[in-house]
């Protein structure tokens, strides 16, 4: 059979031998080539990057809960203080509990930014939380859940593009 031959017998609509076939597909792709874990949150992070224009600010100094003898042994340990510096600002934070009366499963955040005066915005998964600095570089952000966050910075004085952090984990 030729191709035109299959051409021909095609109307068009999928059917339960196309829905089969397709599964199969996948089925043999997920097995023999499985798609590495975290791609598609690497794309998205990429594809809003690239709409953005934004500048990725370079992780510096990181510090995670329980430094010492394990903390080789827990890669995801949360963080416990980071600093990044892009071109622009370099950016300090420390990940604390707060107060008692916080809910469970959120962190404060202090931080510091130098470089001007700025918006800073910390995204986890689905929520985002926005703060500005004051004249002295500082911001506080209460509640943030705990998870993968990014950071990001958009300067009060230009026009220029955000500066966006690689992720931690808080």
């Amino acid at each position: 059979m030729s191709l035109d031959d299959f051409t021909a017998l095609a109307d068009g609509a999928i059917d339960e031998i196309d829905v089969r076939a397709l599964a199969g597909l996948r089925e043999f792709y997920r097995r023999t080539d499985p798609m590495p874990s975290g791609l598609t949150d690497r794309i998205k992070f990429e594809l809003t990057l690239a709409a953005l224009h934004a500048e990725v600010a370079q992780l510096q100094e990181l510090t995670l809960s329980g430094s010492g003898a394990r903390a080789d042994a827990q890669p995801l340990a949360p963080t416990e203080s980071v600093t990044f510096t892009s071109s622009r600002f370099s950016l300090m934070v420390t990940v604390g509990s707060g107060p008692q009366d916080a809910p469970s499963g959120t962190v404060r955040i202090d931080g510091w930014v130098t470089g001007g005066p700025a918006d800073v915005e910390v995204r986890v998964g689905g929520t985002s939380l926005s703060t500005s600095t004051d004249a002295g570089g500082r911001f506080v952000i209460e509640a943030v859940p705990r998870g993968s966050a990014r950071f990001v910075l958009r300067p009060h004085a230009t026009d220029d593009g955000p500066v966006i952090t690689p992720a931690i984990e808080l």
